[in-house]
């Protein structure tokens, strides 16, 4: 493609698309798409690229734990937010975590960041943020993830900042579980602790997911920048 259609690689970009319906449907929209491609220069790469892209998903976690052989930390976190604020979530995030990892002591050809819009709705869309660290000299492992956690809390905060929402599809678990106090009013966390507390007072399904169990534990982990 990039002799014979004359892309240029620092400006290609890929889109898979997945349809889903009955055929008559499916096929007009398919046919709709490939209309709107072609009048921007854009053309149809075959489904087998597509597949291709969704067996990627299955091979990333493995990549991560080959990285991390090397003391490279490597993640990726989700969020969504407004079309209109897209952009700049973008780029102010990506000008945090370069900043925040300096202050670590990070070069910038140690830091990697990309981003990717998975999901599209009419009002906003889900946007993907993916992020490498590698370890400085002298660092072991725990050290990189150590300082990889403090550059994601900072990036994710710069993501509330621009009008992010805590999570697009992933939920909050235990990572993001100190934005919570950003996200939910008082009165919703006191709720939820409430539910979790009737319905399952031994703490025994979603461990010390999500709820904070007291207040004393909502102190310690409610990140604070």
């Amino acid at each position: 493609m990039l002799q014979v259609k004359g892309f240029k690689p620092d400006e290609l970009t890929a889109c898979t698309l997945l349809f889903e319906g009955d055929k008559e449907e499916m096929e007009s929209q398919h046919k709709r798409i490939l209309a709107i491609a072609a009048k921007f220069g854009g053309m149809a790469a075959g489904a087998e690229n597509g597949m291709k892209g969704y067996i990627l998903t299955f091979l990333i976690a493995y990549i991560r734990d080959f990285a991390s052989e090397h003391f490279i930390a490597a993640e990726s976190f989700e969020t969504s937010c407004p079309w209109s604020n897209v952009s700049s979530l973008c780029s102010r995030v990506r000008k945090r975590i370069l900043d925040e990892a300096g202050v670590l002591g990070y070069e910038t050809d140690k830091v990697w960041i990309s981003f990717r819009v998975t999901q599209l709705y009419e009002t906003g869309a889900a946007v993907y943020v993916y992020m490498t660290l590698k370890a400085q000299p002298g660092q072991d492992r725990d050290q990189v993830v150590h300082n990889y956690e403090k550059v994601e809390d900072c990036a994710r905060d710069e993501v509330m900042l621009c009008g992010g929402c805590i999570s697009h599809h992933h939920g909050v678990g235990k990572i993001r579980k100190g934005f919570m106090d950003r996200t939910l009013p008082p009165v919703a966390i006191k709720l939820q602790q409430d539910i979790k507390k009737s319905l399952d007072p031994n703490n025994t399904f979603g461990i010390n997911n999500t709820v904070y169990r007291s207040e004393e534990e909502r102190q310690a982990v409610n990140k604070k920048f």
